[in-house]
Formats: structure tokens, sequence, C-alpha cells
């Protein structure tokens, strides 16, 4: 049987990140003094963190 290629195999997941309070974590970015920032945000609580490891 033939080998297939790192390049050519398909498939791609997505981590999703959950807060302990049971909401999903979303990744945003914001733009203030003249910056580029990201943070992570719980979708249940508004909870603000830098990154989604921060959450646990």
């Amino acid at each position: 049987m033939a080998q297939v290629s790192k390049n050519a195999r398909t498939g791609s997941s997505t981590q999703r990140f959950y807060c302990s309070c049971g909401g999903e974590i979303k990744m945003k970015t914001i733009f203030e003094n003249s910056k580029v920032r990201t943070i992570a945000e719980c979708e249940k609580c508004k909870r603000v963190e830098r990154r989604p490891s921060d959450f646990k």
C-alpha cells in the first residue's frame, strides 16, 4: 500500500476550551493604546484572562 504524504493529509481539529463555570472560552482581539492584544473571554460568566489556560 502506498504511503500518503504528510502534506496531503486532510484533517484538522479545533481545540475548545471551557471555563470552570461551564461556558465556552472565545478568543478576542482588542486594539487599545496603539497595540493589538488578544484576550480570552468566557461566554457565560464574562470572565477575561490573557490566555485560555489561565482559566484553570
